[in-house]
């Protein structure tokens, strides 16, 4: 379509159908002088101006018919053309609903993948959290131990002077 609105289709025309219509254009142009030259005035007596009126009328019928077929084509190009317009603005809305969909589909699984890592990011610390409290608990259950172990030597230690 945007094609015919440059002029593409006009010049296509021109190229495939230049020479017919130049020869067209000087076989009416000489059917049309030698129609000028005869003035005879018409009479159904007369053979030849018949004739001749015939033969015109049979070269403008042949152009009519030759125009008709051209301007067939014509249509049936511009129809195509029109068909194949719609087809491809058909595909192209496909594409934009696909587009959007995968869009809102990278969106979807962007925010998933921005909230794992926010969890991961938690629990990571989470874990060193409670790393640093077992390591603090065993030394303080440590420390425990070596208190238990000097008041046990030291009630030993009280029970043998008694």
């Amino acid at each position: 379509m945007e094609g015919l609105s440059r002029g593409v289709l006009l010049e296509r025309m021109k190229e495939e159908y230049g020479s017919m219509l130049s020869t067209e254009n000087s076989s009416i142009a000489s059917s049309a002088s030698t129609s000028r030259r005869i003035e005879a005035p018409e009479s159904s007596c007369s053979p030849v101006p018949k004739l001749h009126q015939e033969a015109v009328s049979r070269e403008e019928h042949g152009c009519s018919g030759r125009c008709k077929v051209i301007v067939r084509r014509i249509m049936e190009q511009v129809r195509t053309e029109t068909e194949q317009w719609s087809q491809m603005q058909e595909m192209l809305e496909q594409v934009r609903e696909e587009m959007e969909e995968m869009n809102s589909s990278w969106d979807f699984w962007e925010d998933r993948a921005l909230d794992s890592e926010y969890l991961i990011q938690y629990l990571r610390s989470a874990v060193e959290e409670w790393k640093q409290k077992a390591v603090s608990s065993n030394d303080k259950a440590n420390e425990l131990q070596a208190q238990v172990f000097m008041l046990k030597e030291e009630i030993h230690n009280l029970r043998s002077k008694i």
